[in-house]
């Protein structure tokens, strides 16, 4: 892989000048998210606890590329291989049904679900650092490489988010210029979800391994059709072929596979 690919999360703290008091006692405070300088899409605004950043589940879930379910008092996250599950009611963390040593417990609001947004991120395997220079928390994904990059599709242009709603319902990689979505196709619920995993290059190569995850043992979801997918933005250099693997077969994405699977 040609270096690491950086993911800029910037952490503008817009704190009064009683923020200590406030986390002395336990109050909150909100806190804007900027990605690569610009202000995250996000569906409800982040906010500080006690000094640490919270963002809603849903949220960290786009952020992440995960999966986020509830049911009850029961918050699970699917990250990747991982499982996170959040036990609201008595303020507890698993990941993989084993309590972890730091394990962070999320934050209800309402009837909004607010999960600690460096916690997780480590928990995604990326490391996390305050840029000073910068003044910024600036993340270091393992899990991408410079000429691809996940993007959040709110910030793209009109044509392109066009495009997206044209193919995010039929199952295969759909390509725009630079821009490429991977479509699982329909699913019976929002149980069904795609992670890249990895991105390896290799001399004129480019491979994105992607792991269409499935739904976790015991789990109750909506019964409402769902269309798993997810949007990169590709920079390939002169000559450079792009392949989308599946992570568990190490065979082409979707071969073989009929809609619905």
């Amino acid at each position: 892989m040609r270096g690491k690919t950086w993911m800029a999360v910037a952490l503008s703290l817009q704190l009064l000048a009683v923020a200590p008091a406030l986390a002395a006692t336990g109050g909150t405070q909100t806190a804007t998210v900027l990605v690569d300088g610009k202000a995250a899409a996000l569906q409800k605004q982040a906010i500080l606890q006690q000094q640490k950043t919270y963002v809603s589940a849903a949220d960290a879930a786009s952020l992440l590329q995960a999966a986020w379910t509830l049911d009850g008092q029961k918050g699970q996250l699917k990250l990747g291989e991982r499982t996170i599950v959040f036990q609201l009611d008595a303020g507890t963390v698993t990941v993989d049904g084993k309590t972890v040593a730091g394990g962070e417990a999320a934050l209800v609001r309402g009837k909004e679900v607010y999960v600690p947004l460096r916690w997780l991120v480590e928990q995604a395997g990326h490391e996390i650092a305050w840029n000073e220079e910068k003044k910024a928390v600036e993340i270091v994904s393992k899990a991408q490489n410079d000429a691809f990059v996940l993007v959040d599709e709110k910030q793209l242009s009109k044509e392109e988010q066009d495009f997206i709603e044209s193919v995010k319902g039929k199952r295969g990689v759909h390509q725009r210029g630079d821009l490429y979505v991977i479509a699982r196709g329909q699913a019976p619920h929002p149980g069904y979800g795609l992670q890249v995993t990895k991105v390896e290059q290799k001399w004129e190569q480019l491979f994105v391994y992607v792991k269409q995850s499935e739904p976790a043992p015991g789990m109750m979801y909506p019964q409402v059709i769902a269309y798993p997918y997810l949007t990169a933005k590709v920079k390939l250099p002169p000559y450079t072929t792009i392949s989308f693997i599946d992570a568990d077969t190490n065979k082409p994405l979707f071969e073989g596979q009929a809609q619905g699977q």
